[in-house]
């Protein structure tokens, strides 16, 4: 948890000081991250099922274009 008097410290410093504050925090929040994500990334074998849907459907866009007022 934050300290309220440093929260307060901080609320009164100048504008440039809490953008640096805040830039030393974002560097440090995406060291973690890197540091966090240095493992190997694992992919997961799937199967693909096929099937069939009978016949092939030939479609005609402009007939259905037109219906829809496009």
């Amino acid at each position: 948890m934050i300290d309220i008097s440093t929260v307060n410290r901080i609320k009164k410093t100048p504008i440039e000081e809490r953008i640096q504050i805040i830039e030393l925090i974002l560097q440090s929040l995406k060291n973690d991250i890197k540091t966090k994500n240095t493992g190997k990334i694992k992919f997961k074998q799937f199967k693909i099922h096929k099937f069939s849907l009978g016949e092939e459907v030939h479609v005609n866009r402009d007939e259905i274009y037109s219906e829809r007022g496009i």
